[in-house]
């Protein structure tokens, strides 16, 4: 469809021509879908071109070279201005007049009257001969002016360009190497032997090992929820002796998780592979801990929920709740007494959470400053399997 107006000029041309015709045909009508808002317009576009360069040119019996005619005239899209959609005047994709042709040659009429004005008023009395070719003059030396600024600003441009991409470049590189830094390093830390237990290929710290750190860390944080909730934090022995309990409990669900565990699994292949059987305990007492940590730290809000600071929070919450302008008229209507509710509820559990961080820290200063305390009993104690005991 598109080479149609040139078909006696296609029969014309070798093997080899009619194929790199073909391919600069392509390339021209998928430029061309590119400036237009509805795509398939393209080989029409470059049909209407090759129809006018025709005519233009006289026919095809006035095209002595078709190839050459073919690549570098017919083609070959001619922009009177800088519109990409240009193309002799005529926009591509309206098919009517260039505006931006329109405006260029209203700023040549404007500049060559401007120019003219210069000379009149400079000037005066001349010869219409020679006020023409003193105008004409001044109008080369114009053009030649803003030819030069034309090419000062594309070089400009051109070398922001070349800046921008060597930045571009620069950065891809540095991106790659440091990519290629952090493989390395990665695969250095792959390579480290666990602290713990010495295992090869452990990145410092086997999965076995990391849920038995978090594990102890969950421990001791759910003994810290259970004395913050009910021991005398000014009594030491009141506070070892509820962590000692909460040490106990969670043991004793560890214990009672692995067995559960071990009823629904395949304990002969836990006694062929040791290792699997370790990784499946620490998981266990991990998963086990992080519940019971949560179990913890609900218990001692409901506990200190019910002390007296929280108590009194809750009742002045319900009086002020109770004394809105909206339920003076009821107090003690179904409305009222659910949003009093609510109110008191609130403001229960918001004493709770702040005497549940404050004593959590205190208590968290009262071990960091007890240097001299031993070492907590290690948790794998709670298995009774014989794969984990070795």
């Amino acid at each position: 469809m598109a080479l149609g107006p040139v078909a006696g000029l296609w029969a014309q041309l070798s093997g080899w021509q009619q194929d790199q015709v073909k391919v600069a045909a392509e390339v021209e009508i998928r430029r061309l879908e590119s400036l237009l808002e509805h795509p398939g317009g393209g080989p029409r576009l470059l049909a209407d071109r090759l129809t006018h360069r025709l005519e233009e040119t006289g026919g095809e019996a006035m095209v002595t070279g078709p190839y050459g005619w073919l690549i570098r005239k017919g083609l070959v899209q001619r922009q009177a201005c800088t519109d990409r959609r240009c193309d002799d005047g005529i926009r591509l994709d309206t098919g009517g007049e260039c505006e931006m042709c329109g405006n260029v040659v209203h700023i040549r009429r404007a500049r060559r009257v401007k120019i003219a004005a210069q000379v009149d008023r400079e000037l005066p009395g001349l010869a219409a001969g020679e006020r023409r070719r003193v105008l004409e003059e001044r109008l080369r030396e114009q053009v030649a002016i803003e030819a030069e600024d034309l090419a000062w600003r594309q070089e400009r441009a051109r070398a922001e360009q070349a800046r921008r991409d060597a930045a571009r470049a620069a950065a891809r590189e540095r991106v790659e190497r440091e990519r290629q830094e952090a493989a390395a390093a990665d695969a250095v830390r792959q390579a480290l032997p666990c602290e713990d237990c010495g295992r090869q290929w452990s990145a410092g710290l086997c999965e076995v090992c990391d849920h038995r750190r978090q594990t102890e860390t969950l421990i001791g944080e759910a003994g810290l929820l259970a004395a913050a909730g009910s021991a005398d934090l000014a009594d030491p022995g009141s506070v070892a002796a509820v962590t000692s309990e909460a040490r106990v409990a969670i043991d004793s669900s560890i214990a009672a998780a692995w067995h559960e565990f071990l009823q629904i699994t395949d304990v002969a292949a836990l006694e062929a592979d040791p290792g699997v059987a370790r990784d499946a305990y620490a998981f266990t007492a991990f998963e086990t801990a992080r519940q019971v940590v949560q179990e913890f730290q609900d218990t001692a809000l409901a506990e200190l929920g019910r002390t007296e600071a929280a108590e009194v929070e809750a009742r002045r919450e319900f009086k002020a709740e109770q004394g809105r302008p909206w339920f003076q008229h009821n107090p003690t209507g179904a409305d009222a007494v659910a949003a009093t509710t609510k109110a008191a509820d609130a403001a229960r559990e918001r004493v709770a959470r702040y005497l549940l961080a404050t004593r959590l820290e205190k208590l968290r200063e009262q071990t960091a400053a007890r240097t001299d305390t031993a070492a907590a009993a290690p948790w794998t104690t709670g298995c009774r399997h014989s794969s984990c005991a070795r």
